[in-house]
């Protein structure tokens, strides 16, 4: 990601997926959330610190499933240097929302929105500004947000670098005024479940009502639907796909691979919003000030790279700053992936 964005803006889900609906926010909570931490580096030692504002865990959420969550899956093949722990996440969103082939376009597509970290956070003012943006375009023509002050100044985050206004609208397409995020805080996009389920929705969105005419379309998708249409073959258009073909061949997945991702993605299997939800994310944990979710978000740690080594030497402000930047560089043009154009 670029300085603009500390961690994959893109905003994903399944609102996000929902260019065409906006959203009305009538009523704000009084309390405001506090100001989220900035994701590290993607070579970081130290696995990243609770999230201040992170949801509580709670018995009713599961943390991240293993293997023993998909028998029969391959967890080895054409999964390239994806984090093994996260293997079973992406292979289970792919399980359970039916789309064939999809875990390992979602751990491509990680890799440059968040580089792996699940508590990954862009507040910058950039980023800030298309949360806000977001917020009030859609606002007055979809369900109010019980967060929705809150999602408008809290930028983008999560493994799938959703802006938070569309990322709480996931569902609305399908469920109106039951999506099931309408009531929950932003910093929900912490947790690697739920913000499967998000991405899930959304590549649901692209496949079943998009034209895809190769897996980088999907990329060229999930950073503006209007890459799709009217935007299509410009030059946008193109430096996302070949970001996004560089970025498979860095990681190591082959997209060309039809043992593991076939040629053409169907969603003609979708379970829909809320069964997806329900064997996915369970129950949403409740809010709790300050509260330690580590069992919940413990993305792999990686030895320095030089360039971060460098960075330690300066100023802890600064530093703090340019580690930020350093965290993804995602694909941006001041579209939002997640719910259409910004």
């Amino acid at each position: 990601m670029n300085s603009t964005l500390i961690l994959g803006g893109l905003a994903t889900v399944g609102v996000i997926g929902v260019a065409a609906l906006l959203l009305r926010d009538d009523e704000e909570p009084a309390n405001q959330l506090p100001t989220p931490t900035p994701a590290p580096a993607p070579n970081s030692e130290p696995p990243p610190a609770p999230t201040p504002n992170a949801p509580a865990p709670s018995d009713t959420i599961a943390a991240l499933p293993n293997a023993a969550d998909v028998p029969g899956f391959d967890l080895v093949r054409n999964w390239g240097k994806t984090p093994t722990n996260l293997r079973p996440l992406f292979a289970l969103m792919e399980r359970l929302s039916g789309i064939d082939g999809a875990g390992r376009i979602f751990a491509t597509i990680a890799k440059r929105e968040s580089a792996f970290v699940a508590t990954a956070l862009n507040d910058s003012e950039a980023e800030r500004k298309a949360s806000r943006r977001a917020y009030d375009n859609m606002k007055d023509r979809n369900p109010a947000l019980a967060y929705g002050m809150q999602a408008a100044e809290f930028g983008s985050g999560g493994l799938f670098g959703a802006l938070a206004p569309y990322f709480l609208w996931t569902g609305v397409p399908e469920e109106g005024d039951a999506a099931p995020l309408l009531q929950s805080p932003p910093n929900v996009m912490f947790l690697p479940r739920v913000a499967g389920f998000a991405a899930c929705v959304y590549l649901q969105r692209l496949v079943a009502h998009y034209r895809l005419d190769d897996h980088l379309d999907i990329k060229a998708g999930w950073a503006s639907p209007s890459l799709l249409k009217a935007d299509r073959g410009s030059k946008t258009y193109q430096a996302v796909r070949d970001r996004f073909n560089s970025d498979a061949i860095e990681l190591g997945v082959d997209l060309e691979d039809i043992t593991t991702i076939p040629k053409t993605l169907s969603a003609a299997r979708w379970p829909g919003v809320p069964k997806l939800f329900a064997d996915l994310v369970g129950q949403l944990p409740p809010l709790g000030p300050r509260a330690s979710h580590d069992h919940l978000l413990r993305p792999r740690a990686r030895p320095l790279r030089r360039r971060d080594r460098r960075r330690l030497r300066l100023p802890l402000r600064r530093r703090a700053r340019v580690m930020a930047r350093a965290t993804v560089d995602r694909d941006r043009r001041g579209d939002g992936l997640v719910g259409g154009p910004r």
